[in-house]
Order: C-alpha cells, then sequence, then structure tokens
C-alpha cells in the first residue's frame, strides 16, 4: 500500500489539503512533502498522527474494502 496515497485520497474525501492536515496532525508538512517526492512510505508513527487529524483509527486507515461497515452481524 502506498501509505501517502492513501492519506491524499482520505483528505480529499474530507476536502483537507495536504497543509491543512498537516496542521490539524501535527505532522510537519515538509515531511508531507518530502515523501510524496521520494514516493517513501509514512511511518506508523506519522501515519498514527494522520489517523487522528482525521478522526480514524489505523484500521480504517489500511481497510481497503470501504464495504466493511456496511456487513450484517
Amino acid at each position: 500500500m502506498n501509505t501517502l496515497a492513501r492519506v491524499k485520497e482520505l483528505a480529499d474525501e474530507r476536502s483537507i489539503s495536504l497543509y491543512r492536515l498537516s496542521q490539524i496532525s501535527g505532522v510537519n508538512y515538509s515531511t508531507l512533502k518530502a515523501t510524496s517526492r521520494k514516493q517513501g512510505q509514512l511511518s506508523v508513527d506519522t501515519i498514527e498522527l494522520v489517523c487522528v487529524g482525521l478522526g480514524i483509527t489505523l484500521q480504517e486507515f489500511f481497510s481497503d474494502d470501504q464495504s466493511d461497515s456496511n456487513v450484517e452481524g
């Protein structure tokens, strides 16, 4: 999984720019930009901060199937 692409996807869904996300999550904007330029992966610590900023769990971040919440139990 490309973690930065996932961050961008989740931010876009919420109409939040990466700059704004960096402000609300406490992740340095330069970290997100440098990762983007290097096509690298974000650390788990950084992903945790992003999740807090987005108001989601790590499980939700790594979930590829958005229909999980629609499954009847």
